[in-house]
């Protein structure tokens, strides 16, 4: 259960392009796989068939051909049989030696060294006579030599050829009838053949692979080939069946008969040598099958990586999308599911785009009404002229300290309101926080110390304005003034990595972790820290902004990041 649950989560995993491939090669496949499967068991079994229907027509081919060779041996013994002139050789009683031997050389030698010229696998013809001629070589022989073989009866009483073998001749036996004397003697005529010539027509099986087996009417043994002598002749010669087994081998079974000497031929097989023959046409067909399976691999992968193409694009831009970046080329022509979705993704991020750029601009535009708002609480003309007559007033009456207020308020103010642009020189941002640094030590009568470390390099460039006086507010507020001693606030400004960094550092009590991570979350009352964060994320990207960091009696530490402009 475990092992198909881990199957099944692998399938789950696996890459889309390749549960295509997967699916594609195997809905592919179980038609080439079914039809070469049966392809391949059809042409086998054809081919099998055809290859015993071969070897079956090759043994009757070699048995007609034996069956040939018997019925000329059997002419020439009939032929001999009834030659009257060996009739009357054989069955004459003779008184002379002359006339025996007149008959020996001019008859008998005469007729059967014509049959043997005519006939090449007669070795020898014998006579076994009853009659008194002498022994007359291997020509004619007294018949009480062949009076015990087992075979003599059976000849004495049949009227035609009958073959006989024993382990390594082959005989043509037929007793000779003179039907013209009342008591004809015994005489056999006997033909020695070469038995290697008679079964001559089988070699070419033999050498195929073939084993051949040939019995009499009565079942003894005739001929075999090597491999089927010994003991285990006797195991196979009465299984008339199509196929056995024999010596761990699968062995196939073929028959046929040789009418004229009423045998029977065995022909024993190998049938793994049978379908040998058939393994050429065979390995083609699988080839084929092997060919059409990777023609299906290919061109799966083919066309799942045209299918996939178009959805790797659709998540590549959807990541594009995730990080950020509306900025992406969706669109497709396609008419299909995939393109439907392409299409929708792509309308979706243009209503989306839309979507920001309606509150992104609704939302820049809010802030710079409540930054109106805020400069137009005051009307500058009145202002200047007020702050003025201060000035000249506290100078008539030598009242330094009034003057130099009336003349921080206008510089800080006068740098303030920007003339209502949002934007300004870090070098005038600079002046309005000094301008206000010092305001606040006139009015703390200079209770806590103030420094500067500012690189020149960034006076240069341009930032939002009123972004720095919040940050000095609230460590005076939040810091300095709980001291029961005064303290020290340092405004650092620098380059790095092409971005303007401002720290604002206090020896304050500090702030509570809990508090301090509200500060950037809930409004204040007046123009606190939460709206300069707000305004660096909407005009500079939420990377930028306000990072806070404080430690209880330690102080607090207000670091603003903003990318550099000129």
């Amino acid at each position: 259960m475990r092992t198909w649950q881990t199957f099944k989560e692998y399938i789950h995993n696996m890459k889309f392009q390749t549960k295509i491939k997967l699916a594609f090669l195997l809905i592919s496949m179980i038609p080439v796989v079914v039809l070469g499967g049966f392809c391949y068991s059809q042409t086998r079994s054809l081919l099998i068939e055809q290859s015993k229907s071969d070897l079956n027509a090759a043994l009757q081919q070699s048995a007609l051909t034996l069956n040939s060779q018997l019925e000329g041996y059997n002419k020439i013994m009939n032929y001999l049989s009834f030659d009257q002139e060996i009739v009357n050789a054989a069955n004459h009683t003779y008184t002379s030696t002359f006339e025996m031997y007149d008959q020996l050389v001019n008859v008998i030698d005469q007729n059967f060294y014509t049959a043997r010229s005519l006939n090449v696998g007669v070795e020898r013809i014998t006579l076994y006579t009853g009659s008194n001629l002498h022994q007359h070589g291997q020509t004619v022989l007294p018949i009480d030599e062949i009076i015990d073989m087992d075979w003599y009866p059976g000849v004495m009483k049949s009227t035609d050829v009958q073959w006989v073998s024993d382990n390594h001749n082959m005989y043509s036996v037929r007793r000779i009838i003179d039907t013209k004397q009342i008591d004809p003697k015994d005489n056999v005529l006997l033909a020695h053949i070469n038995k290697d010539s008679l079964f001559q027509p089988f070699e070419t099986l033999q050498s195929q692979g073939a084993e051949i087996l040939i019995t009499d009417s009565s079942g003894q043994v005739i001929y075999a080939t090597d491999d089927m002598q010994g003991d285990t002749l006797s195991q196979i010669t009465d299984k008339p069946v199509d196929e056995m087994y024999w010596r761990g081998t699968k062995e196939t079974v073929l028959q046929s008969n040789i009418a004229t000497a009423g045998w029977n031929v065995i022909l024993y097989k190998p049938t793994n040598l049978i379908t040998d023959s058939a393994w050429a046409i065979v390995l083609t067909i699988l080839l084929i099958i092997v060919a059409c399976i990777v023609a299906v691999a290919v061109a799966s992968s083919l066309f799942s990586r045209k299918f996939i193409t178009r959805i790797e694009r659709l998540r590549n831009n959807m990541r594009t999308v995730e990080e950020g970046q509306l900025e992406v080329n969706i669109s497709s022509d396609s008419k299909d599911e995939i393109g439907d979705l392409i299409r929708g993704f792509g309308n979706m991020v243009e209503k989306t785009k839309e979507l920001i750029n309606s509150v992104y601009v609704k939302e820049i535009a809010r802030k710079e009404y409540e930054m109106k708002a805020l400069q137009a609480q005051i009307n500058p003309h009145f202002l200047y002229n007020s702050l003025s007559l201060i000035n000249w007033r506290a100078l008539r009456i030598r009242a330094t300290d009034i003057s130099e207020m009336a003349q921080l308020l206008s510089t800080f103010y006068r740098t303030t309101l920007n003339k209502g642009d949002n934007m300004i020189l870090v070098s005038d941002e600079i002046l309005n926080v000094q301008s206000y640094m010092k305001i606040q030590l006139i009015m703390h009568s200079n209770s806590f110390d103030v420094e500067y470390q500012i690189d020149d390099a960034i006076l240069i460039y341009h930032m939002p304005n009123l972004m720095l006086q919040p940050l000095i507010e609230n460590a005076i507020l939040h810091g300095i003034e709980n001291r029961e001693e005064g303290g020290t606030i340092m405004l650092s400004g620098k380059l790095e990595n092409e971005c303007i960094i401002f720290e604002v550092k206090d020896n304050g009590i500090g702030i509570p972790q809990e508090r301090l991570s509200l500060l950037l979350e809930s409004q204040s009352k007046g123009y606190g820290l939460k709206n300069v964060n707000d305004r660096a994320k909407l005009m500079y990207g939420e990377q930028y902004g306000l990072i806070l960091s404080s430690i209880i009696e330690e102080g607090t530490q207000v670091m603003l990041r903003f990318p550099m402009e000129k």
